[in-house]
């Protein structure tokens, strides 16, 4: 039987901790950065604070809807980037006039 080397068996052990340790955080991470909490305690103008940076769709009261990223909330205003399906537009858009908002949760 072969002499089995010291740092090879601690080398081994390392590898293993690491890649059974990926395994169990790496779903509770992803599903972090990915998903969107929404609460119902708080005010809309509060779950559209925490949305900061992330892609919602926000339907008015009008029926418009429109797509982009979260950058700011202040004053009853909504700031939004990166507009879909419109390059190089943002839109400032009264939190009053939302009906709904909708975030990929998953």
């Amino acid at each position: 039987m072969k002499k089995v080397n010291a740092k090879g068996l601690v080398a081994g052990f390392v590898l293993m901790a690491l890649l059974l340790g990926n395994l169990v955080l790496a779903p509770q991470a992803a599903q972090a950065a990915a998903g969107v909490q929404f609460n119902t305690a708080v005010t809309l103008t509060d779950n559209l604070v925490a949305l900061k940076g992330k892609t919602v769709t926000v339907y008015l009261s009008s029926g418009q809807t429109i797509t982009g990223v979260v950058k700011e909330v202040q004053n009853n205003i909504l700031y939004l980037e990166k507009l879909s399906q419109k390059e190089f537009y943002d839109a400032l858009i009264r939190v009053d006039l939302i009906a709904a908002i909708e975030a990929r949760a998953r």
